[in-house]
This record gives C-alpha cells, sequence and structure tokens, in this order.
C-alpha cells in the first residue's frame, strides 16, 4: 500500500472537475460518488506522474478510465473509509458495468476520512491509499460476486449493487504495479 496525504492542490484539481462531472443515471452516492471516483483517479495520476510513467486519459470512454503507452487500458476503482485499509479488506468492481467494462488492468485506491464525518465537503478525506492492482483475469477468476441486498458476515456490509470482491491482499503491490507498468 502506497499512502499520500490529499494535498489542498489535489482537491482544487477535483473540486475544478466536479464542476464539469455530471451525476450518472442510477447513481446510487450521486454526486458523492462523482467525489470519491474524481479524487481517485487525480491520485493515481499523480502517483503515475511521479513514478514517470506515460499514460493517456481516456475517462470520456465508458470501457476504460486511461490507457498506458503500450494501449493497455486501466480502470481505477475507489472506495470511501473511515479507517486505514487491511489486507483482509474488499476491493469492489460493481457488476453493473463489468460487461462493457473490460479494462486490461484495475486499480484501487481508498480515501480515507475521518470517522463520523457524513459531510458532503470533499475536504473529509485526508489520506488515500493506492492500494495494488490486478489484471482483468484475475480478477474475473478471483472475484467473489456479492449479489445485492446480501449481507458480507465478515464485516456485516449490505450490497447496494452486484459486485465482485477480491481482498487487498491478492493485489499486486503498488511497488510491482509501478515497475511493470514503468516498462509499458
Amino acid at each position: 500500500m502506497k499512502s499520500y496525504e490529499i494535498s489542498q492542490s489535489i482537491l482544487n484539481m477535483a473540486q475544478t472537475q466536479l464542476a464539469k462531472t455530471p451525476i450518472w443515471k442510477g447513481s446510487h452516492r450521486g454526486a458523492d460518488a462523482n467525489q470519491v471516483g474524481v479524487l481517485g483517479e487525480l491520485i493515481v495520476e499523480q502517483w503515475l506522474k511521479d513514478n514517470g510513467i506515460s499514460f493517456f486519459d481516456d475517462r470520456k470512454a465508458t470501457t476504460h478510465d486511461y490507457t498506458l503507452k503500450d494501449g493497455k487500458t486501466f480502470d481505477v476503482k475507489t472506495k470511501d473509509r473511515t479507517i486505514k485499509p487491511r489486507a483482509s479488506d474488499d476491493c469492489s468492481v460493481p457488476l453493473y458495468n463489468h460487461e462493457h467494462q473490460r479494462p486490461d488492468y484495475y486499480i484501487f485506491v481508498s480515501l480515507q476520512r475521518a470517522k463520523g464525518d457524513d459531510s458532503s465537503d470533499l475536504t473529509r478525506f485526508h489520506t488515500a491509499h493506492i492500494l495494488g492492482g490486478m489484471n482483468l483475469e484475475q480478477l474475473d477468476s478471483l472475484g467473489v460476486i456479492w449479489k445485492a441486498g446480501q449481507i458480507d458476515p465478515s464485516n456485516n456490509m449490505k450490497f447496494w449493487t452486484d459486485c465482485k470482491n477480491v481482498k487487498v491482499e491478492q493485489l499486486a503491490s503498488p511497488k510491482i504495479v509501478k515497475d511493470k507498468w514503468r516498462l509499458a
């Protein structure tokens, strides 16, 4: 896991981008979902730039978020948490878009906010954790499918939509992802 304090400049970039980002029809969390998604993407962009990894922004597409220099695609999946992520925590890919969203890789991020801070203020997020990544084939073979309405007994989370979950410990570390993508 690679953790970053979320800077004011990242928050400012997110605010600018959010002003132009529509709320997707059927979004479970509305504007809050956009905040989490945009902030996670900007954190990954900064991490890639800091590590000399070239990429192209393809977020206007619905099949993936970005393309690496070698043409491989990836999508950023971000969760909102009140605690630092643990190896046993889940990373999720909603199945409502998994039919058409088939990137080569996924990279998972967690945004941490203070417990009890349920405001809609973007500054509620203080730390970003890049958890790692995996390719599509790994996600499809290792992921556990949960149906909307089911409750995961390990954390009492009730699923609002069908999704495929993997554990943080199943991901390639950010260092492994960085080293592989730097060669891309």
